[in-house]
């Protein structure tokens, strides 16, 4: 039990900073310099992909089931679509010269939502593999999303105070761009993973 404890609370906060997670939630925090502002958006990022991925996980624990590859494929496919709809959108208010702040709070859970959905897989896998007991088990998958809303809530402030006060206003038009781009980039390559054959 205390291996799940530890290894559910590391993994979370490892999972937290993935590519495609900091690429989400780059663009959600993108012009938000308020630290206690871009912390709670990472939070509610975590607190929803935390939501839908321990429902996920936990139906298939307690029924020992596994999720199809399809369906994995499909969650996968649908973080994709978030990743580089997130990064067009993000380019087109840069270009446009559109002054607009974060995403609302729902936006943010929603986004974090989808992104759970798609490692679920993984996750039961793991749980699977590596503990012998249902409690065990669940008692990871807890964990794992609690180290997820933390390590997200913690790498967003830190994005928020970096922005704030060490990036230049002359700087932050090219900065958006980039991170439009990024999104639009792991999206790219997220997609194609889901679509390439097993």
């Amino acid at each position: 039990m205390l291996t799940a404890v530890a290894l559910g609370l590391a993994q979370g906060v490892r999972h937290s900073i993935e590519p495609d997670h900091v690429a989400a939630v780059s663009v959600l925090i993108r012009e938000e310099a308020k630290v206690w502002r871009s912390t709670w958006l990472g939070a509610i990022w975590g607190f929803g992909h935390s939501l839908s991925l321990l429902a996920m996980s936990v139906a298939l624990v307690a029924f020992g089931a596994a999720l199809p590859d399809s369906l994995d494929r499909a969650f996968a496919l649908i973080v994709a679509l978030v990743l580089i709809a997130l990064g067009v959108r993000s380019l087109w208010w840069t270009h446009a010269g559109a002054d607009r702040k974060v995403r609302t709070p729902l936006q943010a859970l929603v986004v974090g939502a989808v992104h759970g959905l798609a490692g679920t897989s993984a996750l039961t896998a793991t749980v699977f593999a590596a503990l012998p007991s249902t409690s065990a088990r669940l008692t990871y998958i807890s964990l794992f999303g609690i180290g997820s809303i933390v390590g997200m809530a913690s790498m967003s402030g830190l994005a928020g105070l970096w922005l704030g006060r060490v990036v230049r206003p002359w700087l932050m038009t090219t900065l958006r761009f980039a991170i439009g781009g990024l999104s639009i980039a792991i999206g790219v390559l997220t997609g194609l993973d889901a679509l390439a054959p097993s």
